[in-house]
């Protein structure tokens, strides 16, 4: 009996060639959130995946550096492979010291796994709440503190999605007590366009998170350059530049009618944050605190 083929990929696979942004993005600029995937035979994909992506390396990856001018990169362990991280390892080990990434440990991982993880340029593990929970939030923060322990300078980032209300935001305050680590926000929280963010903004305003200017298509009810968000995004700009960073989400998974250009998503910066010092902070100098380089 034949064994099964890889799956195919369900999802709209991104640009073949990269466009260069119009406006260029800072020197030394970070993307700070980004995915590879590697051919099935080699990384297997996790049964309780919910999408199934094509193939996309570090290679594929570093053309939309070059059209972007791009000096760094972090790596985010996707879904689709569950707490197996070994394309993300693996090519944080062909990047060096360009890359770092945020992983998703087993929860019996030992010190020395965690230890060698960060010698290969882990600076955090994510907690994936909107996709299948694959790390059981008490175990990210169990996690968390044993890494704070070995003197891992390490934070946790959530994806979720805020609810309206202030009882999502309540919820990621708590965490972040428990956790002790810096909390980072995937894809600034994946808000509702048209929900109240003075949670949020409160929140944020202390500096007890950090948030990523990414993935607007993911929130967006609107077509590009996604008009609903841009109050949202100019607000966080306004009141903690210390404390955004920036990510295309490349490969854009998930897309089934065609996939964003990156070179869009990194324009949309100089709309809402079009203080140089602030956009610099944004793609530069606050990456460089928070992953190390």
């Amino acid at each position: 009996m034949n064994a099964p083929g890889p799956a195919r990929p369900d999802c709209a696979a991104p640009p073949a060639d990269p466009a260069a942004s119009r406006r260029p993005l800072p020197p030394d600029a970070c993307d700070s959130h980004v995915h590879v995937f590697g051919p099935q035979a080699d990384y297997p994909l996790d049964g309780r995946r919910d999408y199934t992506p094509h193939v996309c390396t570090l290679d594929d990856y570093r053309r939309v550096m070059r059209a972007l001018g791009l000096a760094r990169a972090v790596l985010i362990q996707p879904s689709v492979y569950g707490v197996d991280n070994r394309a993300l390892l693996d090519a944080l080990d062909a990047g060096g010291d360009a890359l770092r990434g945020v992983a998703v440990p087993p929860p019996e991982l030992g010190d020395a796994g965690l230890r060698d993880m960060h010698a290969r340029g882990v600076r955090g593990i994510r907690l994936n709440l909107v996709n299948p929970q694959v790390l059981a939030e008490d175990d990210a923060v169990r996690l968390c503190r044993r890494a704070a322990g070995l003197g891992l300078d390490w934070h946790l980032q959530v994806q979720l999605r805020l609810q309206r209300g202030p009882g999502a935001v309540d919820a990621l305050r708590a965490l972040a007590r428990r956790a002790a680590v810096p909390l980072v926000l995937d894809h600034m929280g994946r808000p509702e366009p048209d929900a109240h963010a003075g949670a949020l903004l409160d929140f944020f305003a202390t500096g007890a998170c950090w948030i990523k200017l990414s993935a607007p298509y993911r929130s967006s009810r609107l077509p590009y350059p996604h008009a609903d968000l841009a109050p949202l995004a100019r607000a966080l700009a306004g009141a903690r530049p210390d404390r955004l960073l920036w990510g295309s989400d490349w490969p854009h998974t998930e897309q089934a009618a065609g996939t964003p250009r990156a070179a869009d998503l990194a324009d949309l910066l100089h709309d809402w944050i079009p203080d140089a010092a602030a956009l610099r902070a944004t793609c530069v100098d606050n990456p460089a605190r928070l992953y190390g380089f």
